[in-house]
């Protein structure tokens, strides 16, 4: 397993971002709220002023110069906000054109892409899709809903269970913030943290795989034609950022 890296493309934590006297995960269940906020921690954004509750760094995107949406809520949002942005890949599958671009680097000719999203699994195949429910009841939401090694079992189980029968390479594209040495932060999903290669040893055989954080994986596949500096927003159970710079 190795960690997915390009020079051009680095994650932002917004997700804790502050707008309207509150964190965007805060408002995310008053849409009308939510997209508001949104818009203006976009414009806090582009001047460089933007902050997130834990202090992430965000400096990076200052001036960006196209805004990308991807993801569950994207269409809703590109018609809600003010700010000029572009549609990119409404919808559950966001991740394909990052997928098939990087299938295609790899060489893989028979490859599934895994993106665990916070309340649904999808599969990716060069000639399908298909998403699975979170099931609550076996998989809570919270990092402490389940005792570690009880959340990681049930995860690593669930994602088996939905595994094609023959594949030679995976990518994995995980909610978390992962260090460039592949630990993992925080999910919703219990025993999702720490070392990415102990907590998915073993699962997909001896299949190479490539892992990172979802809305990178997503984003590799909308590059910057013009050299643009450009953001991208996955908006599904929250909200992701990737930046090209």
């Amino acid at each position: 397993m190795r960690p997915f890296h390009h020079p051009h493309l680095h994650g932002l934590e917004v997700w804790q971002g502050i707008a309207r006297h509150a964190t965007l995960d805060q408002l995310r269940h008053d849409k009308p709220a939510y997209f508001a906020g949104l818009d203006e921690f976009l414009g806090q954004l582009h001047a460089g002023s933007a902050r997130t509750a834990g202090g992430d760094l965000l400096g990076p995107a200052a001036g960006f110069e196209r805004l990308l949406l991807a993801g569950g809520d994207a269409a809703e949002a590109a018609s809600t906000l003010r700010w000029p942005n572009e549609l990119a890949a409404p919808g559950p599958f966001a991740l394909r054109a990052g997928a098939e671009a990087i299938w295609h680097e790899q060489g893989w000719r028979n490859p599934i892409a895994i993106d665990l999203g916070q309340t649904r699994l999808k599969i990716l195949t060069p000639h399908a899709n298909r998403a699975v429910e979170r099931d609550e009841a076996h998989l809570p939401f919270g990092r402490t809903a389940l005792p570690e090694a009880k959340g990681r079992a049930r995860l690593r189980e669930w994602l088996h269970s939905h595994l094609p029968a023959e594949f030679d390479g995976v990518l994995l594209a995980l909610p978390n913030a992962i260090s460039p040495t592949g630990v993992a932060e925080s999910s919703t999903y219990p025993g999702l943290y720490g070392p990415v290669e102990s907590i998915f040893a073993g699962l997909f055989a001896d299949a190479p795989v490539i892992y990172g954080n979802d809305a990178i994986l997503t984003a590799r596949g909308y590059p910057p034609t013009n050299h643009e500096k450009t953001l991208l927003l996955t908006l599904g159970f929250g909200v992701g950022a990737a930046l090209w710079y």
